[in-house]
């Protein structure tokens, strides 16, 4: 199996911090515990093997990916703390490469935008 990208680790690392905080939401009684052996989509894989009820599934995962798109735009102390708070481990130096990553696609994107004609106006 070919290793990870930094792009697809670091979202198996947010999708865990967002199932976290849904999972929270909508079934506390079966939150993951992480410790020492935490891999990255863990957390994800494992609720969602373990959960049967499909509309309790469609309720976490949907609400999941709206969170997602809100932690990539978090600040690294920001995206730390949030993670702590729902048990992902993240080490800062981790959160601060994560941050710079997403703002670099964010930038990328918007130069290509621009260079095409297509930049908005404010």
């Amino acid at each position: 199996m070919a290793a990870r990208t930094d792009n697809q680790h670091y979202h198996l690392i947010l999708a865990d911090i967002a199932m976290m905080a849904a999972i929270n939401t909508y079934d506390h009684q079966s939150a993951t515990e992480t410790g020492a052996g935490y891999t990255p989509g863990s957390i994800r894989d494992g609720w969602l093997a373990r959960t049967a009820d499909p509309a309790l599934r469609s309720r976490v995962t949907a609400m999941a990916a709206a969170a997602l798109g809100s932690l990539k735009n978090m600040a690294a102390t920001q995206l730390a703390a949030v993670a702590r708070t729902y048990g992902v481990p993240l080490a800062a130096d981790e959160a601060e490469r994560m941050e710079q990553h997403f703002n670099g696609k964010r930038n990328a994107v918007l130069t290509y935008q621009r260079t095409r004609g297509n930049a908005v106006s404010a």
